[in-house]
C-alpha cells in the first residue's frame, strides 16, 4: 500500500513538472505569432547602449545587464488568453516572487533569481485582456539597482 501511494505521489509531481512552462518555452512558443513583438538584446548590444547612456539615466545599471529579452502581444485578446493559460503554468523553480498583483483585469508577476545577494535573473510578466508582455533580464543586478529603477 505504501508503495502504491508513493508511486502515485511521484507520478503527480512528475506530471506537474512536465506541464510547467519555462520562461524560454514561452518565448519560443509565442515569438513568431502574429501581433507579437519579440526583441532580444545580447550583452554586446547592452554594452554599446551603456556607452551612449548618461550616468544619471542608469548606464551603470545597463553595464550589469547581460541579456534582455522582451515579448509583447498587442491588440489580440485570443492570443493573450492563450498566453495567459500557458503563463499560469510558468515554472517557479529557483525563482522568488518579488511582486504578485492581481487588480481589475491586469495581472503582474515579478520573479527573481538571486545568488550572493545579487539578482541574476528577473522575469516580469504582465497580462491584460488585449495586451500581454514578458520581460527577462539576466545579469548581476544589486537590490539597490532595482530601487533606483523604481525611483
Amino acid at each position: 500500500m505504501k508503495k502504491t501511494i508513493f508511486t502515485i505521489m511521484l507520478m503527480t509531481v512528475w506530471a506537474a513538472n512536465m506541464a510547467a512552462q519555462s520562461v524560454d518555452d514561452l518565448f519560443k512558443e509565442f515569438k513568431n505569432k502574429p501581433n507579437v513583438e519579440f526583441i532580444e538584446i545580447p550583452k554586446a548590444m547592452m554594452s554599446m547602449a551603456s556607452t551612449f547612456a548618461k550616468k544619471d539615466d542608469g548606464s551603470d545599471i545597463i553595464k550589469r545587464v547581460n541579456h534582455l529579452t522582451i515579448l509583447n502581444i498587442d491588440n489580440d485578446s485570443q492570443l493573450c488568453q492563450a498566453f495567459a493559460q500557458k503563463a499560469i503554468s510558468l515554472s517557479r523553480n529557483g525563482y522568488e516572487t518579488m511582486v504578485n498583483s492581481n487588480e481589475d483585469n491586469e495581472k503582474t508577476l515579478v520573479l527573481v533569481k538571486t545568488k550572493n545577494d545579487n539578482i541574476t535573473e528577473m522575469v516580469v510578466l504582465n497580462i491584460e485582456p488585449n495586451e500581454c508582455s514578458l520581460i527577462q533580464i539576466k545579469g548581476k543586478l544589486r537590490p539597490s539597482d532595482i530601487e533606483k529603477l523604481n525611483n
